[in-house]
């Protein structure tokens, strides 16, 4: 083999080596952390099914409308007298936050 070569592959072997071990001093491990708090962070939470599903529960009337706005999903409901409700439902949680009438 070349001097050349040999130089080149040293180089490449180096550079590997540094790599895989500046991912496990944390780069790579502290990605897999935040992965698995996101995870559980969202086995908590509920999604906006669930949340229309929850809302119904507690107000007698129909859903109009459900979505995610801002990190919260509103929903408004045609209550059994003729008004609409304006809610707010926390995702974490699935409680009500806010209610707007």
């Amino acid at each position: 083999m070349s001097v050349v070569r040999k130089l080149f592959i040293t180089l490449l072997a180096g550079c590997w080596f540094l790599s895989a071990s500046a991912g496990e001093r944390g780069g790579k491990h502290h990605s897999k952390k935040a992965e698995m708090s996101r995870f559980s962070d969202s086995m908590d939470s509920i999604n906006l099914d669930d949340a229309v599903n929850r809302v119904r529960g507690q107000f007698d009337g129909r859903i109009l409308s459900a979505e995610e706005i801002d990190a919260e999903y509103r929903i408004r409901v045609l209550t059994g007298n003729g008004k609409v409700r304006r809610l707010r439902v926390d995702p974490a949680t699935g409680e009500i936050i806010r209610r707007r009438r």
